[in-house]
């Protein structure tokens, strides 16, 4: 007998839907959504029926947050106040079957049938999302993903970790998308990529003629973003001397433009983004504790896609369907190439696989991508580590300019690995000025 958990607020509607379903299913009942969900997951119950409108949450972020868990079952809604859209919301998030009241027996059990054999007969994708572009069947992810479902729903400020490329936008983007401030704009600002003299400018705007070439007035990413959400990327690169009124402006909302004296209120949520180990960049002192600490209210840390390998046949078939132009244009990785990209460490994360896969979308005539169609890069069998010496060898019969990029892209490939993927350090390592390096890097690498 399939095992059925009926979830809704109301216990009437709970014991009349049980009394209705117990000659055809092993039913229990909960108050609670979210103890609903996570008996759904614990229990590994085959269906769950829950209603749109809750006190806790809606039936609609029942079902998303049941998906982005792995929870294969069906999932049926059963609800007066729905309309046609809201069908299609609830089966676009995943819902097998959307049912209106009043319920009426005979077709309940019939539709909670085929729902349960439509789970039974197609095949269900592994593939669990908090927006179009995160992809993902591995546990940690899974996990990782249901938590910033749960941040998005409040306004604390959330600080998202991760090596270069695995995603820390598209994660800042879908929290911004399914938070209250939806609606408002998502602003983005990578503190690395400007100049210090200025960022300030960048982030608070300034006052026509507040230094020589401010011919008017601009404002900054703070004003910029309204009540939406501001993305502070790179925010380990922010100078010391930006820190403190970057600490004011998230203690007290209050900022003003450079050669301002208008008091500004900002009432944007902040989402802030890094690469660099910041409670170890605290030690050193070139990043304020209590800056530090007002960023770190949700943690959210992004696994490197090597500690994802199933992930990646994935997102293999996500960027060939994205690359696709033409509606006869399908290509798929062979089993072979694909275990040799299972093996690869990915330095570049998910950024160098996209590119990977637009390269073999370019290049490769055929319908199946083989190992042979793979960069040598990739195809290496050899640990990139285990003989570092390869990947800086000429080939003086070829030109000049392709000798010369190869070797940058294994430079700077090589040094940003040594440096753990911190591009300050990498920089100093290179003797290079932070922003040049950052810059160069970013042009050299994001051709691969």
């Amino acid at each position: 007998m399939a095992r059925a958990l009926i979830i809704d607020d109301i216990p009437n509607f709970l014991h009349r839907v049980r009394g209705l379903l117990r000659e055809e299913y092993s039913v229990s009942i909960c108050q609670s959504p979210v103890r609903g969900i996570r008996r759904a997951i614990d229990d590994g119950v085959d269906l769950v029926v829950t209603t749109l409108v809750m006190r806790e949450m809606s039936g609609l972020d029942v079902i998303q947050r049941l998906r982005s868990r792995g929870f294969q079952g069906a999932i049926v809604m059963v609800t007066r106040y729905g309309d046609a859209s809201t069908a299609q919301e609830a089966t676009r998030l995943g819902a097998t079957d959307y049912i209106t009241r009043p319920l009426v027996q005979k077709e309940l059990i019939s539709r909670l049938r085929r729902a349960l054999k439509r789970i039974e007969t197609e095949e269900t994708q592994p593939l669990q999302t908090i927006q179009e572009g995160i992809c993902t069947c591995e546990p940690k992810m899974i996990a990782l993903l249901e938590l910033a479902h749960l941040a998005a729903d409040a306004d604390s400020r959330i600080l998202i970790l991760g090596e270069t490329g695995t995603g820390k936008e598209l994660l800042a983007h879908a929290i911004h998308r399914y938070s209250r401030r939806s609606s408002e704009p998502f602003v983005v600002i990578n503190c690395a990529a400007i100049q210090e003299n200025l960022l300030e400018s960048e982030l608070f705007g300034h006052e026509q003629g507040a230094f020589t070439g401010a011919s008017q007035t601009r404002i900054g990413r703070f004003e910029q973003a309204g009540a939406g959400t501001l993305f502070l990327d790179e925010i380990g690169e922010i100078p010391l001397s930006l820190q403190a009124k970057l600490l004011r402006v998230l203690q007290s909302g209050e900022f003003y433009r450079v050669g301002g004296n208008r008091k500004l209120q900002s009432k944007a949520r902040i989402v802030a983004a890094t690469n660099q180990d910041l409670s170890e960049r605290v030690k050193e002192g070139v990043f304020r504790a209590d800056l530090f600490y007002r960023l770190n209210v949700v943690n959210l840390n992004l696994p490197p896609l090597r500690e994802r390998p199933d992930d990646i046949p994935l997102l293999a078939d996500f960027f060939l369907e994205k690359f696709r132009d033409n509606p006869d244009q399908r290509k798929r990785f062979s089993k072979e190439s694909l275990e040799v990209l299972r093996q690869h460490s990915w330095p570049g994360n998910i950024r160098e696989l996209e590119h990977l896969v637009e390269r073999s979308m370019v290049l490769v005539q055929k319908t199946e991508i083989g190992p042979e169609d793979l960069p040598d890069s990739i195809r290496s069998s050899s640990p990139p580590d285990s003989s570092p010496d390869q990947e800086y060898l000429i080939n003086t019969g070829e030109p000049f300019q392709i000798a010369k990029d190869r070797f940058e892209e294994a430079y700077f490939r090589k040094i940003t690995e040594q440096a753990g993927g911190n591009y300050s350090r990498a920089a100093r390592m290179a003797g290079m000025e932070r922003t040049a390096f950052f810059r160069k890097a970013k042009k050299v690498l994001e051709k691969y």
